[in-house]
């Protein structure tokens, strides 16, 4: 009889073990699967935001553009208004709601003075010209409560007119521009066909050559050199310059300078 009752209570604790053991072993598989779909859901919204803030910079980017060749005061408005219906629609299964307040008044950034309507700001024929958009986006995702989630988005071009060369052995006056994107960031991809207008003194003038190089001395930053031909030093010129980046957004600037013999 003792011999039966130790062996029936030995089976009971081998029982007990191997139901604990296998409740242990549910509850860590239950726990795996758990966070695995909750990080697997977490990435999506994360690819959602990652979506909204490319989106919302391609749709600035596009707007300036346009601005830049229109002159339409509202067409980052009317990009945007379109952008937020995108958006529901594409997210609808997460319940994206984006919001958006655009730039107004004046605004310091890139040690200039930029000064916004309708999220939309210029300044040309300047030695120093720029164009630029710029908005503050919020996007709520309904789904998992996600609300407050704010983001800047800004875009820019500037170019510098900073001086005139004279080359008498080849004849040819150069006139030294520096472009710049938001960073500000040096433009170094540009080509002849980018700079759509060149004038001297208001006549039309061809670019003979590009000549494009960093200058680490007096200007530290990177050049583009636009040459033409002239039968002697002119002096003083008075050059206009329009060039349109990669982007299609468009610069036009303006100064006058005297030639410095290179």
């Amino acid at each position: 009889m003792r011999l039966v009752r130790e062996k029936r209570g030995q089976f009971i604790i081998i029982a007990a073990l191997l139901i604990a053991t296998m409740i242990v072993s549910a509850s860590v598989v239950m726990f795996s699967a758990v966070t695995y779909f909750k990080h697997e859901r977490w990435e999506e919204y994360i690819i959602v935001i990652d979506g909204v803030e490319t989106g919302t910079a391609n749709v600035l980017k596009l707007s300036l553009a346009n601005y830049t060749q229109t002159w339409n005061p509202n067409v980052l408005k009317t990009n945007l208004d379109s952008w937020r219906q995108d958006v529901k629609r594409a997210y609808s299964g997460f319940g994206a709601i984006l919001g958006y307040s655009l730039a107004s008044g004046p605004y310091s950034a890139y040690g200039m003075n930029l000064n916004y309507n309708l999220g939309l700001a210029s300044s040309w024929n300047q030695p120093t010209s720029f164009s630029a958009a710029n908005a503050t986006v919020s996007l709520n995702i309904t789904s998992v409560g996600l609300t407050g989630y704010r983001f800047a988005s800004t875009v820019f071009l500037r170019m510098r007119i900073v001086d005139a060369r004279w080359y008498s052995g080849t004849g040819q006056v150069g006139v030294r521009v520096i472009v710049d994107a938001e960073g500000p960031i040096p433009v170094t991809n540009l080509q002849v066909s980018n700079f759509v207008l060149f004038q001297i003194g208001g006549v039309n003038k061809t670019i003979n050559s590009l000549v494009r190089y960093y200058e680490s001395q007096s200007l530290n930053a990177f050049v583009y050199e636009l040459r033409y031909s002239s039968s002697g030093n002119p002096g003083t010129i008075t050059a206009t310059v329009g060039v349109v980046d990669t982007r299609s957004i468009k610069v036009t600037g303006q100064a006058t300078m005297n030639t410095v013999s290179a």
